[in-house]
């Protein structure tokens, strides 16, 4: 069978597969199943985000501890397959919505525990090759999906759900034939680096600005995938989307908005993709902030135009721009979490709740105000949050340089 790295990798294309098909078609199911709104959407997506967060914190204590880490990884994915597909057993929001929350609970056990799992590795080269090809695995998982979940969506509705219910199945038997942290490595699974490992004190100066990053464009992403297929669907069904400026629509453009929806969200994951090919063979991004900074200013601008635009060449652009922004943060984030192999899990599961606190904020927030003033009106100022964001980011690491020299000194 093929080696325990090349298992994992192929278990997080085929889990996110399953969770980007999740992702792509839970909007359309709330607009025309449960007759929701954007609102709604964005309330589904923020509670998902809310519970991933929290059960990340709380989780990473305990598994951190854990002997045998990817016990708790057979635990999510199992809760997972079971929750997620069962949103389709009741037509009732509440009902619906807590079945996919306890979902993405399940989740955030799941991928803290496999970081740990690579974050173990002791030659930091390899570290850094292995998380590059797992990040390639997952988001080319989230890359491919939408391209089926969607024209599946518009078949039936329900398709989407079994390819969930048989990815997640499939990513659990392939971690459940991984060997342990400790047999593997030769580490402890646990905290496992003793007073003797050298410090990365770069890493640690651009920690604190890289989980910021990733907030950030965690909230573009959760507007992205929460708020803004509504305005898809109503372009569709009002007839007003259009390839460029034309004067009227072509006729495929009219009809299966879900359809329409998955190339954007495709666009979105493979700019993702290309970023983490690049960083996973590259050093040139480590320890520099304008990679941060730079990427976030073009999402932002890319951003604000969503606010008005029609056209779908312009919306594929500004998902890319999205992708992109995400891959940089997050790749930046998960190399600097894992840098120092003692506090590797927990700080990975730190990471991760920022992927679902800003997926809280940018479903939740965003889309109460779309309700409320219009879907233009929070998209149209989002350039003054990401702007404010980004000055906090370069006091970060200024504040990462002191904390740094004080740890120094006290070395």
């Amino acid at each position: 069978m093929f080696n325990p790295h090349v298992r994992l990798y192929l278990a997080g294309f085929i889990l996110d597969f399953a969770i980007m098909t999740a992702i792509t078609v839970i909007p359309f199911y709330i607009y025309n199943q449960l007759g929701g709104d954007e609102m709604m959407s964005g309330l589904f997506g923020g509670v998902q985000s809310v519970l991933y967060a929290g059960t990340c914190l709380v989780s990473s204590r305990y598994v951190g501890r854990s002997q045998h880490g990817l016990r708790w990884a057979y635990a999510g994915l199992l809760i997972y397959l079971v929750f997620l597909p069962s949103m389709l057993l009741s037509r009732n929001p509440w009902v619906a919505g807590g079945l996919s929350a306890l979902a993405w609970a399940g989740l955030a056990i799941v991928w803290p525990a496999f970081y740990s799992w690579f974050g173990a590795d002791p030659d930091p080269a390899r570290r850094q090759k292995s998380l590059g090809w797992f990040n390639i695995a997952w988001s080319g998982g989230f890359t491919v999906s939408p391209l089926f979940a969607g024209p599946l969506y518009d078949h039936a509705y329900w398709m989407p759900f079994a390819v969930v219910f048989i990815g997640t199945g499939v990513a659990l038997l392939l971690v459940w034939s991984l060997p342990r942290e400790r047999d593997y490595f030769g580490v402890p699974a646990h905290e496992d680096a003793n007073d003797e490992t050298p410090v990365d004190w770069k890493s640690e100066t651009f920690l604190y600005a890289s989980w910021m990053a990733t907030l950030v464009a965690n909230i573009i992403m959760g507007v992205m995938r929460s708020v803004y297929p509504k305005r898809v669907n109503d372009l569709v069904a009002a007839g007003q989307l259009r390839i460029f400026f034309e004067g009227s629509p072509a006729g495929f453009l009219t009809v299966d908005a879900a359809t329409k929806y998955s190339w954007l969200a495709f666009a979105c994951s493979l700019f993702t993709v290309l970023i983490f090919l690049y960083f996973g063979h590259s050093v040139v991004w480590r320890h520099r902030l304008g990679w941060l900074i730079g990427i976030q200013v073009a999402a932002g601008a890319a951003f604000w135009t969503l606010s008005t635009t029609t056209s779908l060449a312009v919306m594929l652009i500004a998902f890319a721009l999205g992708g992109a922004a995400l891959g940089v943060g997050f790749f930046s984030s998960v190399y600097y979490s894992v840098a120092n192999p003692r506090l590797k899990h927990r700080r990975a599961a730190i990471n991760e709740g920022a992927v679902g606190v800003g997926g809280f904020f940018g479903s939740v927030v965003f889309g109460w105000l779309a309700n409320r003033h219009g879907m233009a009106f929070p998209f149209q100022w989002s350039p003054l949050f990401i702007g404010a964001a980004i000055l906090f980011q370069f006091w970060l690491v200024r504040h990462g340089a002191r904390r740094v020299a004080r740890m120094q000194r006290s070395a």
